[in-house]
């Protein structure tokens, strides 16, 4: 009696299981990240009510105007109108907790904004700067 053969070769030896890969990080994310991890060493930093954080509890309004009022002078003196424009339109948020834009929230719309390159590279930058030296504040952190 005769074997019965079989074809055991697959006419494609892939599988697709659904995955696709996320999208590199960018810019704004780095800038995310670095507000988390501003805020988590102000909450874990001795107080200091002049930067937000007063007894362990931070005032994330007060961090960020610290950030951006810093940042408009910056780019008032520069000359940078565009840029002056971006921060004072942020600065001028709502008094109301439910019309207000999160600073995150604001953040991530910084990819949809309608600027030059230099000029996103350089609020990019600038903002990264002034959110690591919260970041990287660490216990060494001393009000001046």
């Amino acid at each position: 009696m005769a074997q019965p053969q079989f074809d055991l070769t697959m006419p494609d030896a892939t599988i697709d299981f659904g995955f696709v890969a996320p999208p590199a990080p960018d810019c704004v994310d780095e800038l995310l990240t670095l507000w988390q991890r501003a805020r988590a060493v102000a909450e874990n930093a001795p107080a200091c009510p002049c930067h937000g954080i007063v007894a362990g509890v931070v005032d994330p309004d007060v961090m960020e105007h610290n950030v951006l009022d810093l940042l408009r002078a910056r780019y008032r003196n520069d000359d940078r109108p565009e840029l002056v424009a971006i921060i004072e339109q942020r600065l001028r948020k709502s008094p109301f907790a439910g019309m207000r834009r999160s600073f995150p929230h604001w953040l991530s719309g910084l990819r949809d904004i309608s600027i030059d390159t230099s000029g996103r590279q350089t609020l990019y930058d600038d903002l990264a700067a002034a959110l690591r030296s919260f970041a990287d504040g660490g216990p060494t952190f001393a009000c001046v």
